[in-house]
């Protein structure tokens, strides 16, 4: 059966990341409507006089646009939903909006032909022997070590999350997922750390406050209490991807470990540098031998 999937976003700054989302994904096309929200309507006019209501689309507190797509295998929708949720930071959170799915009895004109992306060719590595390895997909590194990822509530304490971590020695970043088992945040260790010494040694972390920026960071800190609290916006790999992909991703996040999450943002697996590094030295005694006999 197709569905209808109702997005209506009230914080409109991550809209462009959402549409961008859905489209990676093969969502088909999207509907865009301009729309006010009954009572938010309501309460602004009665505060400003019914001679405003040539200005209702106007007023940035009122707001609000309705996404309309329509998607016929339920996988989709599912991944859809999924990258709502993910983008939105959860429609539970204030001021975020409401996402419905509506059964369809007909549908016509929801396939169309699609324009094939062209490839995008990569720049020769340096060790040319090694060039194919950076194309391994994450399902075959993540079988290296078989790592077992840390995962963890965004209401456990941080004494709670670092007991976790030292349980898993070689995984040094910890997975925050919600109700839905869903990754929400990560919190490597090196933030773990500090956030933990902090309320041990704080003198050691004055002596860093030499601005306002550095004084509102010491403030920060020093009501971290939860994973919540310490975490960071989570980066992810999926089994799918390449080893090239991970290490874009750990190398700009500075990241010395990545969960594999599935098109739910399940969390099914955990890779760190060490892996990637195995995959790209497994030839490299051939690579060596066969260097050695040019000029």
């Amino acid at each position: 059966m197709s569905h209808v999937l109702v997005v209506i976003l009230d914080d409109l700054k991550r809209m462009p990341d959402l549409i961008e989302a859905w489209h990676a994904i093969g969502v088909p096309g999207v509907t865009i409507l301009e729309s006010v929200g009954g009572y938010r309507a309501s309460t602004w006019l009665r505060r400003v006089g019914l001679g405003a209501l040539d200005r209702l689309f106007e007023a940035e507190e009122v707001r609000r646009r309705t996404l309309l797509v329509a998607i016929e295998e339920d996988e989709l929708l599912e991944r859809a939903i999924a990258e709502a949720d993910r983008v939105m930071g959860g429609f539970d959170r204030p001021n975020s909006g409401v996402l419905l799915a509506l059964p369809v009895v007909q549908s016509r004109g929801l396939r169309k032909v699609q324009r094939q992306e062209r490839e995008q060719e990569l720049p020769p590595a340096v060790w040319p022997g090694w060039a194919v390895r950076r194309h391994t997909p994450i399902k075959v590194v993540n079988e290296i070590l078989a790592l077992e990822p840390t995962i963890v509530r965004p209401q456990t304490s941080l004494e709670t999350v670092a007991r976790a971590m030292m349980e898993h020695c070689n995984v040094h970043v910890v997975c925050v997922v919600d109700d839905h088992e869903r990754l929400i945040g990560l919190i490597g260790l090196r933030r773990l750390a500090d956030d933990l010494f902090f309320h041990i040694m704080p003198e050691e972390f004055m002596s860093e406050i030499t601005d306002l920026e550095r004084a509102l960071e010491y403030a920060n800190k020093s009501r971290m209490r939860t994973a919540a609290d310490a975490m960071q916006e989570p980066v992810w790999v999926k089994p799918e991807e390449t080893v090239k992909d991970a290490f874009k991703r750990m190398h700009e996040n500075r990241l010395s470990g990545l969960p594999v999450v599935d098109d739910l943002y399940h969390v099914v697996g955990y890779i760190n540098l060490l892996e990637l590094m195995a995959v790209c030295t497994e030839y490299g005694d051939e690579t060596s031998e066969a260097g050695e006999g040019e000029p």
